[in-house]
């Protein structure tokens, strides 16, 4: 943790002094990664069960207690019991607890008195073990499934960092996605300046009207407002992206995302995508293991119709007047077996119902598996759509450029009115606006393919 906040208090400072801090793609993933709050708690249960299975594996050791006690007491029997352990107790001394006078009678002169019940105190130091020698294979299941539980945990981990990847990487193409509008917007700016000046040199020498300037004056100034609403829509997208990598309390004008908007096909098939995503998918990974375990529970509910083995043994110490005194000493040792031989059927219907159970998860194992291959074929059909949509904008961007291109020579030659052109310069940005958004549409498409797949993992979770 005070590493995070290390790395954290650091890219806050550079933020905070520098004018914009340029950030990678792969640095922003790692930021996250380190930040993520829902990372971390999963960490925090992973590192849960690491623990349980230690807990879980001291089962197969000896348990050893360590025990002192004072009692004092004028209950017959418990105090006899004491006196006893401290091996104090003799015929004379018992006729305290048990009435011996009838004895007498059988003596020249008594020597027994009524008894009297006294108080009396013991110290008692007591030190036991129990060691399970054989447990119808309980124990070993256990431990077993508490592994597994854990190595099913950290497919959870790998899970999530795939989809704090995944977040990151989608608000960081948005992040570029609107800083490329702003740069597009500039440019769309001194094309229509360019027009403006046409017109108005055209006016000067007499060839166009003066409502071609105005109009090239009114359009110019919607160029300008998009702008400042592209600069605005950068300003929101890196602040999604701060979202995305853990810091809520930074200025996203102090950070530029650096990199182009551009896209890497893939030549895989849907085929391929399926079968990756079956073999690799961490959550399918989890999902199975932990079928697995309750199969093991199965197992683990049957033990209980076993019989149990196990030794157990004590030193014990008792003393009137001190603690850890040695007045009286003892030990015992044994082994001892243990079974249930009937419950009214309890056991037995808990292993059926453990069975069951397994039944139930196999189902819910294959149905996850077809919802994978169903996510990962929508995704890949998507990522077609995207590339087809991609396809068509960078043709249309062709012949855009090409009909503005004749279209402003047409109006300097006055075949053509500044409506004509100011028309099509609009459809000429929107089209370059509409392929750059294609782009971006094609790179999460094949984000999303990859995450379905299971791909995203932390080495290669940047762009290359």
């Amino acid at each position: 943790m005070k590493q995070i906040r290390l790395v954290v208090g650091f890219f806050l400072l550079v933020v905070a002094v520098s004018q914009a801090k340029e950030i990678t793609l792969q640095e922003a993933i790692q930021i996250a990664l380190k930040n993520s709050y829902e990372l971390q708690a999963e960490k925090r249960k992973l590192k849960s069960k690491e623990l349980e299975y230690k807990a879980t594996k001291g089962l197969r050791y000896p348990t050893i207690t360590f025990t002192e006690m004072f009692m004092r007491t004028n209950i017959a029997g418990w105090a006899m019991m004491n006196e006893l352990n401290q091996h104090r107790l003799t015929m004379m001394s018992s006729a305290k607890y048990v009435d011996m006078t009838a004895m007498n009678m059988m003596m020249p002169m008594p020597m027994f008195q009524p008894p009297t019940y006294p108080e009396w105190n013991n110290w008692q130091t007591k030190i036991e073990f129990q060691l399970p020698i054989w447990a119808g294979g309980k124990i070993s299941t256990g431990i077993e499934m508490r592994k597994k539980e854990y190595e099913a945990t950290k497919y959870d981990v790998e899970r999530k960092k795939q989809k704090v990847i995944y977040d990151v990487k989608r608000a960081y193409y948005g992040a570029l996605l609107a800083k490329e509008a702003i740069k597009l917007a500039n440019q769309a700016y001194k094309s229509v300046e360019k027009h403006y000046k046409t017109a108005k040199l055209m006016y000067d020498n007499g060839l166009a009207i003066y409502a071609d300037v105005l109009r090239a004056k009114v359009y110019l100034s919607k160029v300008k407002s998009k702008i400042t609403e592209a600069e605005n829509q950068y300003l929101i997208a890196k602040r999604g992206l701060l979202l995305a990598m853990g810091i809520d309390n930074a200025d996203p004008s102090q950070i530029d995302v650096v990199g182009q908007l551009t896209f890497e096909d893939t030549d895989k098939d849907v085929r391929y995508w399926q079968e990756v995503a079956l073999r690799e998918r961490p959550d399918l990974i989890a999902l199975r293991t932990r079928v697995e375990n309750a199969k093991r529970y199965a197992k683990f509910q049957k033990a209980d119709m076993m019989p149990t083995i196990g030794a157990f043994g004590a030193y014990q110490m008792d003393d009137k007047g001190n603690p850890l005194g040695t007045d009286g000493t003892g030990f015992l040792i044994g082994v001892a077996l243990n079974w249930k031989i009937f419950d009214g059927l309890q056991t037995y219907n808990k292993y059926k119902a453990a069975q069951e159970t397994y039944k139930q998860y196999s189902s819910m194992k294959k149905g996850f598996e077809e919802f994978i291959k169903f996510n990962v074929f929508k995704a890949y059909k998507e990522l077609l759509t995207a590339k087809d949509r991609l396809r068509t904008a960078e043709d249309n961007l062709k012949y855009a450029e090409e009909v503005l291109r004749i279209t402003e020579k047409r109006y300097k030659n006055q075949m053509a009115t500044m409506i004509d052109l100011l028309d099509t310069q609009t459809m000429y940005d929107q089209i370059k606006f509409e392929k750059t958004k294609a782009t971006y549409d094609a790179k999460v498409s094949l984000l999303e393919l990859k995450y379905q797949a299971g791909k995203l993992k932390e080495n290669n979770g940047g762009d290359k």
